[in-house]
């Protein structure tokens, strides 16, 4: 009776010594993951800093092209080449453009400027009526940069801009026939848009098999999307 006793402590001893180390690692988990979406704010907030410093700095070589620069610019070519630059820098103003012709717009430009074939499809009920402006541009650049890096670095004869509902988010495709990444690091543009997206809560893939081209995925979920 008295080994039956000592037997039956010695079990709850083990199941009180197991029940605390469960709860140590528990709390260390705790502490961990609240250490680890600190980091994550305060990642997303630098990048959110340093991107919105760019935009800012992108509106004043604008500004000061514009002003100080064109007006003395007396050769055509040259003025326009320099317009063009200004209005390429500047943002949107999706307050008198729509968001789909803005889109469109990319397309055509990379198709003049790169000689690409570019194909866009815009779904046409979509709206981005619900969606801020600052969500707005930030969508405007990510697109704006994966043409330019599909005319930098794809060696595609063909791009393709597909933006379409997606469940109740906004789903916008740039893909190319070209190289794809080929096992090749992450570059700059494609660093930016990831803070990019991280900044808006969006969700970016890049989708690339060997001598398939590039798929760029960005599925973005607003409050609301209007009708």
């Amino acid at each position: 009776m008295q080994q039956e006793a000592q037997f039956f402590f010695q079990l709850m001893w083990l199941y009180v010594i197991m029940t605390v180390f469960l709860m140590i690692i528990m709390c260390f988990l705790y502490l961990f993951k609240k250490q680890a979406q600190k980091s994550e704010r305060m990642t997303i907030a630098f990048s959110q800093h340093i991107i919105e410093g760019m935009d800012l700095e992108r509106k004043r070589i604008s500004r000061e092209l514009h002003d100080v620069i064109l007006p003395q610019v007396v050769e055509l070519p040259v003025g326009s080449q320099i317009r063009a630059i200004c209005m390429e820098l500047m943002p949107p103003d999706f307050s008198r453009l729509p968001f789909k012709e803005l889109l469109a717009d990319i397309c055509d430009k990379f198709k003049k400027q790169t000689g690409i074939e570019g194909v866009f499809f815009i779904e046409e009920e979509l709206s981005f009526s619900h969606v801020s402006a600052d969500n707005l541009l930030h969508l405007y650049r990510m697109t704006q940069e994966t043409f330019t890096n599909i005319g930098k670095h794809s060696k595609a004869k063909k791009a393709m801009l597909v933006v379409r509902r997606n469940n109740e988010g906004i789903l916008i495709c740039v893909s190319d026939d070209g190289i794809g990444l080929g096992g090749s690091r992450e570059g700059i543009g494609m660093e930016s848009l990831r803070q990019r997206a991280a900044i808006i809560g969006a969700k970016i893939d890049f989708i690339s098999e060997s001598g398939n081209g590039l798929m760029v995925k960005i599925e973005f979920t607003p409050n609301t999307i209007g009708e």
